[in-house]
C-alpha cells in the first residue's frame, strides 16, 4: 500500500473517540542504532504522556483510553516488531477503542513527534508522498541497468547484457555485411530494454523517466520507447559511465534533475492558477473560495504553502469546513467544532475527494491567496 492510500485509508475511517498519531524520526545519522530510537521513542511517549495528563478537558474515559494507547504505541515501538529497515520515518496511527493502529513506512525524514486529535494527523505523509518515484536507465550498445525507487533511494532492479557483436576493420561488403548485423543486434539489444522499462513500469507504475548512456544509444532507446514512458522521460540525459557508476553515483546525478521536475511542477500548476483565476475559470484562490470548493467537491489540486495554519471550523454532521471556529453549518443548521488546525482538515478533505495535494515550496506565488488555492474539476 502506497502512503497516499493509507492516508486515505486513514481519512476513510470513522473514528469516534481521539487518535494518537505518532512520527518516529529513522535519520541515519542520528537514530540508525537501537539504543537512539529507544531514547526517542521514551521521550516522545513520555511527553505525550504528560500533555494527556494535563488536560482537563478531556473526559475520564477518554484520559484512561489515550494512556493506555501510548502505553500499546511505546511497548509495540520498543519490541521487535516495528519494520524499521528501509525506512527514513514510521508513522503509528492509534484508537483502542475505534480499533485502529495502523504502522505507515515513510521514505524521507519526518521529525518525531505526538499529536493527539479527532482524527489521524497525516499531514506528513502528504509531503512524504509528494516525493515521486524514479527510474533510471543506463544504457551502452552491449550492456543496460535499470534502477528504480525514491530519488535518494534508486537501486538497481535489473540487468541487461546482449551478445552484441565488436566491429571490425575488413573492407569490402564483408565489412558491410558485418556492420549491417551488429547495428541490427544494437537495434534487438535497444528493443530490449525498452520492453524491459514497459514491464517496469506496469509494475511499479514510476513517476519519471530518466535516460543514461551516450548520447547516440540515449536517442535510439528514446525513439523505441512505448508511449506509456514518453510522458514520464525528462529532457536531460543522466551524466554517469554506464559500466563503472554505483548506485549511489547515480543518485548525486540526478538530484538536480529532481529539483528541476519539482520546480517545474510547482510552476505548472501555480501557471494554471493565474490562468483559472484570470478567466474565472477552474480556481479558486484563497481561503475561503477554497474552502467552498472543497464543501462542493469541486477540488483536483489543493495547493498549499509551506507552514501555513489557522483555526476554523467543521460541521460534525456532514464535514463542511469554515473559516469561523463557532456558529452554525449553513448546510443542516447543526452547531461547528473547532478545528484547531485548519491545513490539516483541509488535507484530509482533499484526499476524501480524490484530490491531489501540492505544497508548493519554491515559489511565492500563495502569498496573496493567503497561502492556499485549488485547481478545480468544474
Amino acid at each position: 500500500m502506497s502512503v497516499v492510500q493509507a492516508a486515505r485509508r486513514l481519512v476513510e475511517q470513522r473514528t469516534t473517540h481521539p487518535v494518537v498519531s505518532v512520527y518516529l524520526d529513522l535519520d541515519p545519522e542520528r537514530f540508525a542504532t537501537a539504543p537512539a530510537r529507544a531514547s526517542q521513542i521514551r521521550s516522545l511517549i513520555d511527553g505525550a504522556r504528560r500533555e494527556v495528563d494535563r488536560d482537563d478537558t478531556l473526559s475520564h474515559d477518554d484520559l484512561i483510553a489515550l494512556r493506555e494507547d501510548l502505553e500499546q504505541i511505546r511497548r509495540y515501538l520498543l519490541s521487535r516488531e516495528p519494520p524499521f529497515q528501509g525506512a527514513r520515518a514510521l508513522a503509528i496511527f492509534c484508537s483502542g477503542r475505534d480499533e485502529l493502529f495502523e504502522v505507515v513506512q515513510i521514505s524521507r525524514p519526518v521529525e518525531g513527534r505526538v499529536v493527539i486529535g479527532r482524527t489521524a494527523y497525516i499531514e506528513p505523509l502528504i509531503l512524504a508522498a509528494q516525493e515521486r518515484r524514479w527510474c533510471v536507465a543506463l544504457v551502452s550498445r552491449r550492456d543496460a541497468r535499470i534502477l528504480t525507487g525514491q530519488p535518494d533511494k534508486l537501486e538497481e532492479r535489473e540487468r541487461l547484457k546482449e551478445n552484441v557483436h565488436g566491429q571490425h576493420d575488413q573492407g569490402g561488403w564483408s565489412q558491410a555485411n558485418y556492420q549491417r548485423s551488429v547495428e541490427q543486434d544494437a537495434e534487438t539489444h535497444f528493443r530490449h530494454v525498452t520492453e524491459a522499462l514497459h514491464r517496469r513500469w506496469r509494475s511499479e507504475r514510476f513517476d519519471k523517466l530518466a535516460l543514461g548512456g551516450p548520447q547516440e544509444v540515449v536517442a535510439r532507446v528514446e525513439a523505441l520507447l512505448h508511449d506509456d514512458l514518453r510522458s514520464r522521460l525528462i529532457g536531460r540525459r543522466v551524466e554517469v559511465d554506464v559500466s563503472t557508476a554505483t548506485d549511489d553515483h547515480v543518485r548525486a546525478a540526478i538530484s538536480t534533475l529532481v529539483d528541476e521536475c519539482e520546480r517545474e511542477r510547482e510552476r505548472e500548476a501555480l501557471d494554471q492558477l493565474a490562468a483559472g483565476l484570470g478567466s474565472g475559470g477552474r480556481a479558486a484562490g484563497g481561503p475561503e473560495d477554497t474552502l467552498e470548493a472543497l464543501g462542493e467537491r469541486r477540488v483536483q489540486t489543493l495547493l498549499l504553502e509551506n507552514g501555513v495554519d489557522r483555526p476554523g471550523g467543521r460541521c460534525p454532521t456532514c464535514g463542511l469546513l469554515r473559516l469561523e471556529t463557532h456558529g452554525r453549518c449553513p448546510a443542516d443548521g447543526t452547531e461547528l467544532e473547532e478545528v484547531e488546525h485548519l491545513r490539516e482538515a483541509v488535507v484530509e478533505a482533499s484526499l476524501a475527494q480524490d484530490a491531489e495535494v501540492l505544497v508548493v515550496q519554491r515559489y511565492p506565488d500563495l502569498g496573496p491567496h493567503q497561502g492556499i488555492a485549488a485547481l478545480l474539476r468544474f
